[in-house]
C-alpha cells in the first residue's frame, strides 16, 4: 500500500515518468525506468568490487534493489547477464558495458539506469577500464549535458600507481569538455589520512589524488563527504582483514561538490560475506 501511495504522489508532484513505475508481472516485481533521472529525484553512483567474478551471481541484483543507483560501476564482475534473470529485471544488463580483464571471466563494467550507454573505445587496457559515453544526461542540468563515466580496476603492471596513472592518461584523451565520473578499485589510497592514522599515504598516491583533483577537475565524493574523518575501510584484504585499506572511490566534477550529499562505505554481514570489497556510494540532491 505504501508503495502504491508513493508512486501516487509521484504522479501529482510530477517528479517521476510513467515509466519509472515498477510493472507487476506473475505477483513479482520488474523493474523498469525512465530514460534518464529526472531533476528531483536524487542521484546515486555506486562502486563495487564483486571479487572473481561474484560467487553466488546475486550481486547486481542486490544492489539494484538495495541501492537502487542511476550509475553503477563494478570491477571484478561475471557480465550482468549471468548476474540478472530476464524474468525480474528484464533488460536492466542491456543498460550495462562489459569488458572482460585478459582472459579471464570477469570484468569491468558501467551501469547507466534507463539508457543503453554508448561504449568508449578503451580495449588497450583489456577490461581494467570500461568507460561509456551518455548523451543528454538530465542531471544536474534539466536541458541535459554529455557525460562520460568510467569505471577502473587498477592492474599491478609495474605497481598500482603507474597503472593508474597510465590510465588516466588514456581517459584523460576522453575529456574534450564533457563532465567526467571516475570510480572503481584503484588499488591505492585514493584519500589523503591524518598523521594520527595507522597508515600514511605514500607520495606515489597523492600524486594520483592531487592529479584528480587538479589535472580532471574532480572531488572525492568520500573525502569531502567527510573531511576531519579517518578513512574508512573499503577492503577487507584476505591477507588482512583488520587493516583499514581504502583504495575504493568515487570522483565527479567539481561543480556537483554543494549537491553531495552523503557518501557512505555499505557494510553489513550480507555484503562482507559477498566480496572483500564493500560498496561505496555517493548521493546528490
Amino acid at each position: 500500500m505504501l508503495t502504491k501511495v508513493r508512486i501516487f504522489l509521484s504522479f501529482v508532484l510530477g517528479c517521476v515518468d510513467p515509466a519509472a513505475v515498477p510493472l507487476y508481472f506473475s505477483g513479482k516485481t520488474v523493474r523498469r525506468y525512465s530514460n534518464l533521472p529526472q531533476r528531483c529525484i536524487p542521484l546515486k553512483i555506486v562502486t563495487y568490487n564483486l571479487r572473481f567474478g561474484g560467487a553466488g551471481r546475486n550481486h547486481w541484483s542486490k544492489v539494484l534493489e538495495e541501492l537502487d543507483p542511476d550509475i553503477f560501476l563494478t570491477q571484478e564482475s561475471y557480465p550482468p547477464s549471468q548476474h540478472l534473470s530476464p524474468l525480474l529485471d528484464g533488460p536492466l544488463h542491456t543498460h550495462a558495458s562489459w569488458s572482460p580483464v585478459g582472459k579471464q571471466h570477469w570484468g569491468s563494467a558501467v551501469y547507466v539506469k534507463g539508457c543503453q550507454p554508448s561504449k568508449l573505445d578503451l580495449q588497450h587496457f583489456e577490461g581494467n577500464v570500461v568507460g561509456v559515453e551518455v548523451l543528454g544526461f538530465a542531471w544536474p542540468n534539466p536541458e541535459g549535458c554529455r557525460l562520460r563515466i568510467f569505471s577502473i580496476h587498477a592492474p599491478n603492471k609495474d605497481g598500482y600507481q603507474q597503472a593508474v596513472q597510465s590510465i588516466l592518461n588514456g581517459i584523460a584523451e576522453f575529456r574534450d569538455g564533457c563532465d567526467l565520473v571516475i570510480g572503481g578499485d584503484f588499488n591505492l589510497t585514493v584519500s589523503q589520512r591524518y598523521e594520527s592514522e595507522q597508515l600514511q599515504t605514500c607520495e606515489a598516491d597523492l600524486a594520483v589524488q592531487t592529479r584528480l583533483r587538479d589535472e580532471f577537475g574532480l572531488i572525492n565524493c568520500w573525502q569531502t563527504a567527510h573531511p576531519d574523518e579517518p578513512l574508512t575501510q573499503t577492503l577487507r584484504w584476505s591477507g588482512n582483514r583488520e587493516t583499514p585499506y581504502h583504495c575504493d572511490g568515487i570522483f565527479v566534477p567539481k561543480s556537483w561538490t554543494d549537491r553531495l550529499q552523503k557518501c557512505v562505505v555499505v557494510s553489513g554481514e550480507d555484503w562482507n560475506r559477498m566480496s572483500d570489497h564493500n560498496p561505496v556510494m555517493a548521493e546528490f540532491n
